[in-house]
């Protein structure tokens, strides 16, 4: 199959988030399996023109985002100006090849420009994977602003992308349900494809490696209040009088500001040593042996709307993971069983867990454990690109997808 993904984020020059990591996992993956992957995705900087290279069997073609250096694309203009770069790149790319289907990622509605452009002389079917519609962020988390412009702009834009897609699929059950209603699309229609973790790269520690090490609480992602990094640090802080070695290690990117309050949180509670501002780990060869080293994973943000990257790398690790109870995350970590869920915001509930784990060894080893083998029942790489070839075969297969074979006779 020719496959073409459509990802402003992808690894290593503009890694962000959970998008551009699935994407990056997602095209290796393929390409072993002896697809034809290309990828185009956003540059650093200037650009002139495509400028390709080939990274583990996939084509990553990068284009010159529209007047400012990535990732500054949380704005409107950003935004139409990046899905008619997406246009100009894929109209050059399908100049001297043809593509099977197109993976869009519904966020940034990068699709937008082509999916209103597409003719029976420029055509592929398309696929746009849900990772959380700018709508559901405004209704769940209250960002972006409801009734904002990036709201009101971004959701059009998206919802244009979602009802043009040949398929969709979104990558918790929690997406799906709600954008289905209102996005205006059957449920039926949206296929649940549950992201997935490479399973060979994120591997457990020998049994008893942790025990020898200083306690550890790790987190991954985007460092903001809304992924609970605040809760969890305030339960750090709470337990450090039982375990003085305690330790919150955070690896990720974040607002000067709020990494400012947790310094001074931490300060103010005289253990400025509990907290670790790693930074960003921009080698993913790394992460690994950080999740090894880590007693427990906690990330009980406000709401993840989908099953969070970050769990499953946890989970391969065999690393216990707090979450909370909340959005996709139940749909990955079962409570008692892989892991703990409490509510979000929940200080002594997340440090009476955190407790919990960390007291008990035999506990968090059968956590770690379990979390293992769900990742090799399902949420391993090579189950996840089947059920994306699904999807991507019943694009191909849908109503009008014959029309990419027609020749633009008569158009001039």
């Amino acid at each position: 199959m020719r496959i073409c993904l459509v990802s402003q984020e992808y690894p290593p020059e503009t890694a962000r988030g959970g998008i551009g990591s699935q994407n990056w996992t997602k095209a290796r993956a393929l390409a072993r399996l002896g697809h034809e992957v290309h990828v185009l995705s956003s540059a650093t900087g200037a650009a002139e023109g495509l400028v390709t290279r080939t990274d583990d069997g996939v084509s990553v073609h990068r284009i010159e985002p529209p007047g400012v250096e990535f990732p500054v694309y949380e704005a409107p203009a950003y935004w139409l100006g990046y899905t008619w770069s997406v246009l100009r790149g894929l109209h050059e790319l399908m100049g001297s090849r043809e593509f099977d289907v197109i993976d869009f990622a519904e966020y940034g509605a990068e699709g937008f420009a082509y999916q209103l452009d597409r003719t029976p002389w420029s055509f592929a079917p398309v696929v746009v994977q849900l990772h959380g519609p700018l709508s559901m962020f405004a209704d769940r988390i209250g960002w972006p602003e409801p009734g904002s412009e990036l709201e009101r702009v971004g959701t059009f834009m998206e919802e244009v992308s979602i009802q043009r897609a040949d398929a969709l699929m979104a990558c918790s059950a929690n997406i799906a349900d709600f954008t289905a209603p209102r996005h205006g699309v059957p449920r039926e229609s949206i296929d649940v494809v549950h992201c997935g973790v490479d399973s060979d790269a994120f591997n457990p520690p020998p049994a008893g490696y942790r025990e020898g090490l200083p306690p550890t609480v790790l987190f991954v992602g985007n460092l903001a209040e809304n992924k609970g990094l605040g809760t969890v640090l305030d339960a750090v802080l709470s337990l450090r009088s039982k375990w003085p070695e305690l330790q919150l290690r955070v690896l990720g990117k974040g607002e000067g500001s709020f990494l400012a309050d947790l310094r001074e949180r931490a300060r103010s509670a005289g253990a400025e040593d509990a907290l670790d501002l790693a930074g960003f780990v921009g080698d993913r060869e790394e992460l690994p042996g950080l999740y090894r080293s880590a007693h427990v994973f906690a990330s009980p943000a406000q709401h993840e709307v989908g099953v969070a990257n970050v769990y499953l790398e946890a989970m391969a690790c065999g690393c216990p993971v707090l979450a909370a109870a909340t959005g996709a995350a139940p749909e990955a970590i079962t409570h008692d069983e892989s892991g703990l869920l409490v509510a979000p915001g929940d200080v002594p509930a997340t440090a009476a867990a955190l407790d919990r784990i960390l007291g008990d060894p035999a506990l968090a080893a059968r956590m770690g454990e379990a979390g293992r083998r769900r990742v090799d029942d399902y949420f391993s790489i090579d189950r996840y690109v089947e059920r994306v070839l699904g999807t991507y075969e019943r694009a191909i297969a849908a109503p009008g997808a014959e029309r990419r074979e027609l020749e633009p006779e008569g158009v001039p």
